[in-house]
């Protein structure tokens, strides 16, 4: 088989606009990044929604927050459900960008991917298709020089060198060992490998996601619309990325200032606590015990003041083994969830008021049965009208 050879490509003054519009984007996203005081976090929740949406783009795949409580709770019952696929993306993800500036693009290191993607019980140890074992040695050649295009200096700028070098790498591989999670995870990489400003804030598959019929058409389209469609899309991206960051850098904010002022003297518990949320944004209350270091019921109280102040959200509907969930710094990320509605004013709860104690009634006392009855006393004779005296003409008379 004769793979084919990396397509040429020249700048037109559409795709010129269009990458001057996607490099002042990026470098809006990398000053917003650098800016955010909980970027690891803010990376760590993007690349699960990277994860998230490449999965769903081949095929279908759980909610955001499903897969949140599945990342979390990894119980064997659970590894081979549907929410399992984006968590071994997201795994394949972290591990891709972080040797993406050190090791280059080579079939050991897409196998590696591959591994990590498949489910478990699949076989391990790289690609399952014939036809690459058959192709090996002209694969990693391919690979090879792929990578030093992609890091070429001068010529193309780096962006279309990005879009040429994923088209390319969608075409390398046979039709049965094609993956487009693959395809799109070495793609992230490679904005990392090159050292495009904001790499580690930008998400791709949103973009792939919403246009889904276009991207699948213009991966294997001409070259030229291909990067015009890809480069727009970096754009749009890192647009949305820096939004992003501004709305999780308001709700900070606002949350740490609300817990500052309602906690009191647990100011610093709260705080605390506040901190895990960003990182791990699903918890339970033995859980934030362990971070507080408070009793069971201090550490419930503290819970129930974040869920009045609407930080935390209960989601499971258990009276007990409750999970609760950042959920305002969830729907951020969430891509089914609508915008962040604005918080409900919680009506002042009515002081209920002490019982009346019942009033004794007047009952007439019962006398004694030996007591002897007193007859009632007559009522007094009234006086007889006294005659007025004569008076002193009377008298004369």
């Amino acid at each position: 088989m004769a793979f084919p050879p990396i397509p040429a490509a020249s700048v037109t003054a559409d795709l010129s606009a269009l990458l001057d519009r996607a490099g002042l984007a990026l470098w809006r996203l990398d000053g917003a990044f650098s800016a955010h005081l909980d970027a690891s976090a803010f990376e760590v929740m993007q690349l699960l929604r990277e994860a998230v949406l490449s999965c769903r783009i081949e095929r279908g795949s759980s909610g955001f927050a499903a897969v949140l409580a599945a990342a979390v709770d990894l119980d064997d019952d659970e590894r081979d459900s549907d929410a399992m696929a984006p968590v071994r993306c997201r795994k394949a993800l972290e591990r891709s960008v972080a040797e993406a500036g050190e090791e280059p693009l080579t079939l050991d290191r897409l196998a590696t991917v591959q591994t990590a993607l498949a489910r478990r019980g699949a076989r391990k140890g790289g690609f399952a298709d014939g036809a690459i074992d058959k192709q090996e040695t002209k694969l990693a050649a391919a690979l090879v020089e792929l990578d030093e295009f992609l890091l070429a200096q001068g010529g193309l700028p780096d962006l279309v060198r990005i879009g040429i070098a994923q088209a390319q790498l969608a075409r390398l591989f046979p039709a049965g060992a094609k993956d487009g999670r693959l395809e799109r995870i070495a793609g992230l990489a490679m904005f990392r490998r090159v050292g495009v400003p904001g790499a580690s804030a930008l998400a791709m598959s949103p973009y792939f996601q919403s246009n889904r019929s276009e991207y699948q058409a213009q991966l294997r389209g001409p070259t030229a619309s291909w990067l015009d469609f890809f480069v727009k899309g970096v754009a749009e991206s890192a647009t949305e990325a820096a939004g992003m960051i501004g709305r999780c850098a308001v709700l900070a904010r606002d949350h740490r200032e609300a817990i500052s002022a309602g906690l009191g003297h647990a100011v610093g518990r709260g705080l605390r606590v506040y901190g895990r949320l960003t990182t791990e944004p699903v918890a339970t209350v033995s859980e934030i015990q362990a971070i507080t270091g408070t009793s069971y019921v201090a550490t419930n109280q503290l819970v129930a003041r974040f869920v009045d102040m609407g930080i935390l959200d209960e989601i499971t509907g258990y009276r007990r083994n409750r999970r609760f969930q950042y959920g305002p710094y969830v729907r951020v990320f969430d891509p089914d969830a609508t915008a962040d509605p604005a918080p409900e004013r919680r009506a002042p709860r009515p002081v209920p008021r002490p019982p009346r104690r019942p009033t004794a009634s007047k009952a007439p006392r019962r006398r004694a049965a030996s007591s002897p009855r007193r007859p009632s006393p007559a009522p007094p004779s009234p006086k007889p009208r006294r005659r007025p005296s004569p008076s002193f003409s009377d008298h004369l008379l």
